[in-house]
């Protein structure tokens, strides 16, 4: 059995500033996964990651999330409730992405069995719309969605093609695989790995010798194993917290 963490110089620490400004390249064409457990920083990661991108769409699902506030409080992010989004306080009429680029599309769930249908309606016209263009789309609490709001083949849709519309997708998921979605290691050119400890999440990571599943074992809380799966780079990384930068 082989746990101990591989030499250091396979997945240098490096400080998120020359990480962000020298490593990171991500086109407008590729996608990318975050991928651990909960309480680990994933929406926090991808609060700084979406930086690169001038137009987002973030699904939002829960009732409430301090860290999604802090993405309006900081980052310039307008919460939707509907969609497409509109403004006027007499004639509503839609919002144009230049004068909206960053949405927070984050539908009223405060009611438990009334909020799936109408998250699931609110995101289908808002993936309608990306499908045109060349927003970011994130999908965040990705098993929710794909599995409570039956949103999978959707997922894949995005996954397989939104390339060739230029929208860049970003999967939030707390494992990459046990819901039928491999394309969560398949498709994202980068991928993101939080600390993880259970035996059956990290058996997907790949064989006790792989570096990858070797490194992850070792994370610090909020450190990221990155990997480029094209140029097969490996790095770990810690993004500033939210409110505290």
């Amino acid at each position: 059995m082989i746990t101990d963490r591989p030499p250091d110089d396979e997945a240098p620490v490096l400080p998120w500033d020359l990480f962000a400004t020298r490593i990171f390249r991500w086109g407008q064409d590729q996608h990318v996964g975050i991928i651990g457990p909960t309480e680990q920083g994933k929406s926090n990661l991808a609060y700084h990651l979406l930086q690169r991108r001038s137009y987002v769409a973030y699904m939002g699902i829960k009732s409430r999330d301090k860290t999604l506030d802090s993405f309006a409080r900081q980052g310039g992010y307008q919460r939707i409730y509907d969609w497409p989004p509109k403004q006027g306080h007499i004639r509503k009429r839609p919002v144009p992405w230049e004068d909206m680029p960053r949405r927070l599309v984050w539908p009223d769930a405060t009611n438990r069995r009334g909020s799936r249908e109408t998250q699931r309606q609110v995101f289908t016209r808002m993936l309608d719309d990306c499908w045109r263009g060349y927003a970011c789309v994130v999908w965040d609490d990705f098993w929710y969605l794909v599995r409570i709001l039956g949103m999978e083949l959707d997922a894949k849709q995005n996954l397989l093609n939104a390339r060739s519309a230029e929208s860049a997708q970003v999967i939030i998921a707390q494992r990459g695989g046990g819901n039928r979605m491999v394309e969560l290691y398949d498709q994202p050119t980068h991928l993101f790995f939080a600390a993880e400890t259970d035996e059956s999440n990290l058996e997907r990571l790949g064989p006790r010798s792989s570096p990858r599943r070797r490194f992850v074992q070792h994370l610090d809380r909020y450190q990221f194993l990155y990997e480029n799966t094209r140029e097969h780079w490996l790095y770990r990384v810690t993004a500033p917290l939210l409110g505290q930068q």
